[in-house]
């Protein structure tokens, strides 16, 4: 497969009221009737005589430009993580009073490596979606990153009996105390204290260990965290690469070998659901619950229910999921070579539909990069500020569930369905 850049066409205009009216009932261009046809292999349906809508090239150019890349991008700056990691930890137990600078790298490796899957998280296709709702999933996100279950009394419990240290770690532990969310726990936070309710009665245990030893053992629990990461991360990229696992032909090629796709239509909705990421995650769990704009925030605001409110840097990684986003609209990072949503939109004459959200995202984007301080402090102390934010993401959302979803007639994600906000 190579990618390719399709001819844009668009439909005579006399003719585009009746598609857009016409869509629900008859799939989105004939999406059923032209790949019935021939077995669910068809690639290209509705033409004008200039040009095909041709969503076999949009998948390919999103599985070769955007997929394979995405996820060797990850994998590289996952291994760079683990080296930076694994440097504090022997400083750790060398010296400990060298350590500050290793930890201050590692620290930034963190950075790097959680700005990259926060572009994947827009990706949750195939490999990394759940087994349980996506075609092709294996579940492998979470074991990477699964904010929001997270429970940092959980990485206090592991750190306090040492479970980290145990074979089979990965094999008994929840999720909960491992991936780039317990990573960044144990990377930026180096008070006395843990998290756990008294209940859970660790109080004996932890001040039995002492400052000097627990600092010892956040460095030793954190190395073990980023060789796990770093071989996820591989694994993840292989199962793209056409030269490993090959998801990228599952994804380009419907209906062909063993793609869990029967339709170009199925799997242009599997890309939608992952996109669906920006709605009710990037939007609704990362602000609208903390900010109590949307159910689940009991005394406003919750910050504890804020991502990544250890490092500081939830707005950043809001814009990366922004990122993602339009690199999957756009098919690939240069819009001009490769077949996107875009192109799409474009061959039924509703090129407005992708511009109003390019320049959404990029006011979104700007928005988040230019706060003058973390969204964990500004919801608690200028929340106009973190408010707004919301709002420019809800401009995003609203044309993706709305425009968008109508000209291309994809199918919105159960979770989304009858969600008014």
């Amino acid at each position: 497969m190579t990618p390719r850049k399709t001819e844009r066409a668009s439909l005579r205009p006399w003719l585009l009221p009746i598609v857009l009216a016409g869509l629900g009932a008859l799939g989105w261009a004939c999406r059923d009737v032209g790949e019935d046809g021939d077995g669910g292999h068809g690639s290209t349906s509705d033409t004008d005589g200039g040009g095909a809508i041709d969503r076999a090239a949009v998948l390919e150019s999103i599985a070769l430009q955007v997929l394979v890349p995405s996820t060797a991008d990850f994998a590289a700056r996952v291994q760079a993580l683990d080296d930076a990691v694994q440097t504090h930890a022997s400083a750790m137990a060398a010296d400990p009073t060298t350590a500050d600078e290793p930890l201050a790298t590692a620290q930034e490796a963190w950075r790097e490596a959680m700005t990259q899957q926060q572009v994947l998280e827009v990706m949750q296709i195939g490999p990394a979606a759940p087994s349980i709702s996506a075609p092709g999933g294996e579940d492998r996100r979470d074991g990477i990153y699964s904010w929001p279950t997270a429970d940092t009394c959980a990485v206090d419990r592991a750190l306090a009996e040492a479970r980290y240290e145990a074979d089979d770690f990965f094999q008994a532990e929840l999720v909960l105390s491992y991936g780039l969310d317990a990573l960044e726990y144990l990377l930026f936070v180096h008070d006395d204290g843990h998290t756990c309710p008294a209940q859970v009665q660790l109080d004996g245990p932890w001040a039995a260990l002492g400052p000097d030893e627990l600092e010892r053992r956040r460095s030793a629990y954190a190395a073990r965290l980023a060789a796990e990461l770093a071989a996820q991360g591989a694994a993840l990229a292989e199962r793209w690469s056409p030269a490993g696992g090959d998801f990228a032909a599952a994804l380009a090629e419907p209906g062909q070998g063993a793609s869990p796709y029967a339709s170009e239509a199925q799997a242009l909705d599997d890309v939608f659901r992952a996109m669906f990421y920006v709605d009710k995650q990037t939007k609704d769990a990362k602000l609208g619950v903390p900010l109590g704009i949307v159910e689940g925030c009991a005394a406003v605001p919750c910050v504890s229910l804020m991502e990544t409110q250890w490092s500081g840097d939830s707005a950043a990684f809001i814009a990366a999921n922004l990122r993602g986003l339009q690199l999957v609209l756009d098919g690939g990072p240069d819009p001009a070579t490769a077949d996107g949503f875009d192109d799409l939109l474009a061959a039924i004459g509703q090129e407005e539909i992708a511009q109003t959200l390019r320049t959404d995202i990029a006011a979104a984007i700007e928005l988040a990069e230019g706060l003058p301080a973390p969204l964990t402090q500004l919801a608690a102390t200028d929340p106009a500020q973190a408010q707004a934010l919301y709002d420019a993401l809800k401009k995003v959302t609203d044309t993706l569930k709305g425009p968008f979803v109508m000209a291309l007639m994809l199918t919105i994600p159960a979770e989304g369905a009858g969600d008014n906000d």
